[in-house]
C-alpha cells in the first residue's frame, strides 16, 4: 500500500558550529555576510548539544512516499493505471500488455510483472501513476530483480512528464532511471551485467536524447538490486546500488531546452519483449526462458529539499511540515536571516528548529537558536541565547545552564514559501544587546530549501 513515511531521527552537537563559524568568520566584514554561507546550511549542522532535547529528524532525505506492494493481491488502483494493447508501443515491440494477475500481480510482498509466451504470442504488463501520483525533483528509489535478460527481455522502471497525455512524447519529457537487455548489452555479452539510463526531450522541435551505462561486475539477476534517481533542479544522477550510472546536467547554461525536466513526472514499470532497444525485432530471434518476472520490491520517495508531490495519490500535507523548511529573509532586512527546518520526532510529532542570524544594537552579529512545535499554520519559537557564540567566536565553557531566553518569536505561514516573523525581547536580550523594539509581522520569504547532498541514497525500513 503506497504510504507516506518518514525516517530515522539524528542530531548534532556544538562541535560542527565551531568548526564553521571559525573557519568562515575571520573579520566583521565577514561575519555580517555570514548569512550567504551559513544560513543556507541544513539546521541539523548548527544545532547545539542539548537545545534540542528530543532528536530532530532531518527534513530531508526521508521518505515522503513509498509503494511497498505488501496489501492486496493487484496493484493499488488508486495509484496504479494499466496499459494495455499490442501496439509495438513506438519501439516495435512484440508482446501485448494487459492486466491480467499471470502479467501482473501482488504476491508475497512484492510486485510481479510477468512475460508470458503462449501460442499468440508474447504477453507483459505496464502500469503507470499518471494523475495519480507525480514528483517534481527528489530521489526516487526501487528495489528490483529482474529476470535472466538473455535474450529479449527489456525491463525497465522510468518516467514520462505528467502532460503526456496532452503535448505527446518527446514533448513531455522522459527519464529512464533502468532499462536493461540492449542490443549493445547482447553483443558485449552483459546483458544480465549492463544498466542503461537515459533521457529523451524536445529541442527546439527535435528530439534530442542524452543516455550512458555501466557494466556492474556481476550479474544482477542473482538477487533484488536498488535502483535510484536523484532529481534536483540542477541535474539529474542515477545509480545502481549506490554505484554512479549516469548525470544529466539541466541547468539553462548546459541544456537551454529543458524545461520537460522541471515539471512533475509520473512512474512507470514495465517488461516488454524485444524492440528496438535489443535489436531483436521478430519472436523467433527472442530466446529468454519464460514465463520471466521481474519483481519490485518497493518504490519510495525522499525529500532531497526541492521535492513536490502531486496528484491524487498524494499524501496531504495538513499545516507546517517539511516543505517549509529552507532559508527565509525579508529583502529590506540585509544581512539578517533566518535557516528553519520542519520535521518529526522519532514518536511521529511534530518539531521545529529555527536558527536566527541578527545584529545587536553596535552591529556586532548574534546567532540565535531555538525550537517550537508547529500548531497549524503557526509556531511559536522560544531562543535560547548561547553566549559562547556571540561575536563569531565560540567557547563552550561559557554557554551558561540553563542557557538565557533570548526572546520569543511567532512564525505565521501563509503557504510554504511566505510568513510573517514577530518577536518579543526578552530581558537578557534587551540588558545584553539593546533589543528593546519588539518586531511585528515583519513579512518573510523562503529564498531556497535546505538542500541535501545529491547522491545514492538506500533507505531501510524501520
Amino acid at each position: 500500500m503506497a504510504r507516506p513515511r518518514y525516517g530515522p531521527a539524528k542530531y548534532y552537537g556544538y562541535v560542527q558550529v565551531k568548526e564553521m563559524v571559525n573557519s568562515k568568520v575571520n573579520s566583521l566584514s565577514d561575519q555580517r555576510s555570514l548569512f550567504s554561507g551559513l544560513v543556507s546550511l541544513p539546521i541539523k549542522y548548527l544545532l547545539l548539544a542539548g537545545l534540542i532535547i528530543s532528536p530532530v529528524s532531518s527534513a530531508f532525505g526521508q521518505v515522503i512516499w513509498s509503494e511497498e506492494f505488501d496489501t492486496g493481491s493487484a496493484p493499488d488502483s488508486a495509484v496504479w493505471s494499466y496499459d494495455r494493447g499490442a501496439s509495438g508501443w513506438g519501439n516495435n515491440e512484440l508482446q501485448e500488455y494487459t492486466s491480467a494477475p499471470q502479467n501482473v500481480r501482488i504476491e508475497d510482498g512484492n510486485l510481479v510483472i510477468a512475460v508470458q509466451k503462449d501460442d499468440n504470442g508474447f504477453t507483459s504488463a505496464r502500469i503507470r501513476t499518471e494523475d495519480k501520483l507525480t514528483f517534481k525533483y527528489g530521489t526516487i528509489e526501487a528495489r528490483i530483480k529482474v529476470p535472466d535478460l538473455a535474450d529479449g527481455l527489456w525491463p525497465a522502471f522510468w518516467t514520462l512528464g505528467n502532460n503526456f497525455s496532452q503535448v505527446g512524447w518527446p514533448y513531455c519529457g522522459e527519464i529512464d532511471i533502468m532499462e536493461m537487455g540492449s542490443g549493445t548489452a547482447i553483443s558485449a555479452g552483459v546483458i544480465n551485467r549492463r544498466v542503461g539510463s537515459a533521457a529523451h526531450w524536445d529541442n527546439m522541435g527535435q528530439w534530442s536524447s542524452y543516455s550512458r551505462f555501466k557494466d556492474t561486475s556481476a550479474d544482477l539477476d542473482d538477487d533484488f538490486h536498488v535502483f535510484s534517481m536523484d532529481w534536483t533542479p540542477t541535474q539529474i544522477t542515477t545509480y545502481i546500488d549506490g554505484q554512479l550510472i549516469w548525470t544529466f546536467r539541466i541547468q539553462i547554461d548546459s541544456c537551454a531546452d529543458c524545461s520537460e525536466f522541471h515539471q512533475p513526472h509520473f512512474i512507470i514499470l514495465n517488461m516488454a519483449v524485444g524492440g528496438n532497444y535489443t535489436g531483436l525485432l521478430s519472436p523467433g530471434q527472442i530466446t529468454a526462458a519464460m514465463p520471466a518476472e521481474m519483481l519490485i520490491d518497493y518504490i519510495r520517495i525522499s525529500d532531497n529539499g526541492f521535492t513536490q508531490l502531486g496528484g491524487s495519490a498524494a499524501p496531504a500535507t495538513e499545516g507546517i511540515g517539511p516543505d517549509y523548511s529552507g532559508s527565509w529573509y525579508n529583502a529590506d532586512q540585509s544581512g539578517h536571516g533566518f535557516s528553519m527546518e520542519f520535521s518529526y520526532l522519532e514518536d511521529g510529532s511534530p518539531m521545529a528548529a529555527v536558527y536566527w542570524y541578527t545584529y545587536d544594537d553596535k552591529g556586532n552579529p548574534i546567532f540565535m537558536l531555538g525550537t517550537g512545535v508547529p500548531d497549524g499554520n503557526r509556531v511559536e519559537i522560544q531562543f535560547e541565547s548561547p553566549v559562547g557564540m556571540i561575536y563569531g567566536e565560540f567557547d563552550p565553557d561559557s554557554v551558561p545552564t540553563p542557557r538565557d531566553v533570548g526572546g520569543v518569536a511567532v512564525l505565521e505561514f501563509s503557504n510554504k514559501d511566505n510568513a510573517t516573523f514577530s518577536y518579543t525581547p526578552s530581558a537578557f536580550s534587551v540588558s545584553s544587546w539593546g533589543h528593546t523594539t519588539a518586531i511585528e509581522s515583519l513579512p518573510l520569504v523562503k529564498i531556497f530549501a535546505i538542500p541535501v547532498s545529491t547522491g545514492s541514497s538506500t533507505l531501510k525500513p524501520e
